[in-house]
């Protein structure tokens, strides 16, 4: 995939990640998202669907348990916010390719658009009221692309069978 086109992917695709929480002017960067303790488990969450099973699934607050990595784009990571792009295991990463050293293996640059698209969904962390939680999940409690999760949640009540968006509630690191 040509860097021109890829880079406006990923433009649309944060544009569209930073409209979850357009309703306030302060934007944090850098600054690490507070998450609940109880949020990282430390027993195993049970059976688990794929994230193109979850897709299937996308009916506003229906509870899954969904297996996947962090990934399918570059940056997964939503800047500002706790929110990361999730990836269904059918994406070929770089890492899985004999010979290629690419420095960020979990963004699947390899696959088409048209395969990351149908393959990943949105993971959020919200508060009590239902508000996503401001600051990065990178690099929290040992967050990182290309990491292999089970999480635990519900469909937020604005997926969309376009853009599915899955609030987290318990995630366990494989």
């Amino acid at each position: 995939m040509n860097i021109y086109i890829k880079n406006k992917l990923q433009m649309a695709s944060y544009i569209l990640i930073s409209l979850v929480g357009c309703g306030e002017k302060e934007i944090i960067q850098d600054i690490p998202a507070s998450i609940p303790v109880s949020l990282i488990s430390d027993i195993a969450l049970g059976d688990s669907i794929t994230v193109k099973q979850a897709r299937e699934q996308n009916v506003p607050n229906k509870e899954l348990i969904i297996e996947g990595f962090i990934g399918g784009r570059e940056n997964p990571f939503a800047q500002g916010r706790a929110i990361f792009a999730f990836g269904d295991d059918a994406l070929e990463t770089c890492d899985e390719i004999p010979g290629d050293n690419c420095a960020t293996p979990w963004d699947a640059c390899c696959e088409s658009r048209e395969k990351i698209i149908s393959s990943i969904l949105t993971i959020q962390i919200v508060d009590e009221n239902n508000n996503v939680l401001k600051g990065t999940l990178m690099n929290v409690n040992g967050i990182k692309g290309g990491l292999r999760l089970k999480i635990k949640g519900v469909v937020d009540a604005n997926s969309k069978p376009e853009a599915m968006i899955f609030n987290a509630e318990n995630i366990e690191f494989l």
